[in-house]
């Protein structure tokens, strides 16, 4: 027996299979790019939030540690001014400050009240520190009394920067391309330009911390993303220099 074959049956030709295929590698490698893209976005952003959060964590840390300089001081101490901070051990790039933080008695506990500035955490200094071998720097935190323990506040930071008034002001920001950060149009309650004063007769201190995120992927490629500069900053109210 003999069976005919219909005409219409007949399968694809070669040119509708190159066709076919030809927009199959298309779609996939648009999809390609598409994925690659949100990649990095992705570990932009994972790395970003990274970084915020560690340096958020360290001006929370700095912030309310530094507020409390001057906190019944006991007199005599050298090199000491009435805001708590240290003077010869103080400028732009550190900041050391004193507070007497057992200085309150407690009469319901039996503590009398502390005369001195030698207990744990009441001589503290705030600096970055540079690794120079790996080319990290840190914000560390250097407790000098007891045993001069230093620990790190924060990693991945460029710049560190402390600025001195005797009132609150408002200002803007400003990071370099190498993630050196400042503040400018410092201006007072006015609205008149502010000038910066010496950490002995400070009030009011702005911390600015400034970070780079490296760049992810390959310049040229799918989904690169280039390498950007952001800049964080705190302000601290010395409260216990100012008279009420």
């Amino acid at each position: 027996m003999q069976t005919k074959r219909s005409q219409n049956e007949a399968g694809f030709s070669l040119v509708e299979l190159i066709i076919a295929m030809g927009v199959t590698v298309t779609i996939m490698t648009l999809s390609c790019s598409l994925l690659a893209a949100g990649f990095n976005m992705r570990s932009r952003e994972d790395r970003k939030s990274d970084a915020i959060a560690d340096v958020q964590r360290a001006l929370n840390i700095m912030t309310r540690e530094i507020s409390n300089a001057g906190l019944k001081l006991p007199s005599g101490l050298p090199a000491i001014a009435s805001n708590g901070i240290v003077t010869n051990d103080t400028d732009t790039d550190e900041l050391r400050i004193v507070s007497n933080l057992n200085g309150m008695p407690d009469t319901a506990n039996g503590f009398a009240e502390d005369t001195d500035v030698t207990d744990t955490d009441e001589d503290v200094k705030f600096l970055m520190y540079v690794d120079n071998a790996i080319g990290q720097r840190y914000i560390v935190r250097y407790e000098r009394n007891g045993t001069n323990t230093t620990t790190v506040l924060a990693n991945r930071i460029d710049s560190l920067v402390f600025r001195y008034y005797d009132e609150k002001v408002t200002y803007s920001t400003t990071v370099a391309s190498d993630g050196t950060c400042d503040i400018t149009d410092v201006r007072n309650a006015a609205g008149n330009t502010e000038s910066e004063v010496s950490p002995s007769a400070a009030k009011f201190i702005v911390i600015a911390v400034g970070v780079t995120l490296p760049a992810v992927g390959r310049f040229g490629s799918d989904g690169y993303q280039p390498q950007s500069q952001m800049q964080l900053t705190s302000d601290v109210v010395l409260r216990n220099s100012i008279v009420y």
